[in-house]
């Protein structure tokens, strides 16, 4: 199972390259329009109610990587639970969230090797959160991938969302974000088909890459946890047969030696 996790761990790592590749062209592009107009709608006064998506495995065998963040999901939402719905990833955060008495508004279970339109449900809902203005905030929670050894529970903030907690979100994630074009004269840019259309359908893509990155950082950090796990269970597996071939070699000699003593016991009599 370490090996396993390991080809894992280095197959998904080649998704967060490309998800980096991506994000420079698209903020290209992004970086154009802001300069045009604002491009970060805010929520409706009328709203009440807050939306949390919580990013589970779907497997333990992974140490406390689940357990910490459910802790810092808990103390976030423990005494808000009347205002709260809850769109689920993973066995494991379905399970947390029914214990605990969350209201669960979307479940979605994903494979090791997951793509962008296995998301779709989750986009959609997402979508329909902005529109019908039901949520106030919008809020996602996964495990960001520091390195190998290290995995820090995070909440990020995707509605609503500012450019300064954008370029946040994107230096976490080492995506190099292009300068603007300050000097250039937007005056007479013309958006087709318009600029609300525009500026809507370019929300919902940062929206949706936000949670694409943050899922593939909480699977890049489960096969981590999960490989480290193996290798700790192995290591501790490996002991204890070192320890029981001592103890099993140690009772054969006994053995032996105590049936040497009795034959040698026996024709000391005999000769006697």
């Amino acid at each position: 199972m370490e090996v396993i996790s390991t080809i894992k761990f280095q197959k998904i790592k080649k998704s967060a390259e490309c998800l980096r590749e991506y994000m420079n062209t698209f903020l290209g592009m992004l970086s154009t329009v802001s300069n045009y107009t604002d491009i970060f709608p805010q929520p409706s006064q009328k709203a009440t109610r807050k939306l949390a998506v919580l990013v589970s495995s779907e497997k333990g065998l992974c140490g406390s990587l689940n357990s910490i963040l459910f802790k810092h999901f808990d103390t976030e939402y423990d005494k808000l639970k009347d205002n709260l719905d809850v769109y689920v990833i993973g066995k494991k955060g379905i399970e947390f969230c029914t214990r605990r008495g969350y209201t669960i508004v979307g479940k979605l279970h994903l494979s090791d090797s997951f793509s962008s339109s296995d998301l779709q449900d989750l986009y959609n809902m997402l979508q329909k959160a902005q529109t019908t203005e039901r949520y106030k905030e919008v809020k996602v929670w996964y495990n960001f991938f520091k390195n190998t050894m290290k995995q820090i529970p995070a909440g990020f903030q995707l509605f609503p969302l500012s450019s300064k907690q954008f370029a946040k979100f994107m230096h976490t994630f080492e995506i190099k974000i292009p300068q603007p074009e300050h000097n250039r004269n937007t005056h007479y840019m013309k958006l087709e088909p318009s600029s609300s259309v525009i500026i809507q359908k370019a929300y919902d893509i940062m929206m949706n890459v936000i949670v694409y990155g943050a899922i593939l950082h909480n699977k890049t950090g489960e096969f981590a946890a999960r490989m480290l796990a193996m290798k700790g269970a192995k290591d501790n597996a490996s002991t204890i047969i070192d320890d029981l071939t001592l103890a099993y070699n140690k009772a054969r000699q006994d053995a032996i030696t105590k049936e040497v003593l009795e034959i040698v016991s026996a024709k000391t009599v005999i000769e006697q």
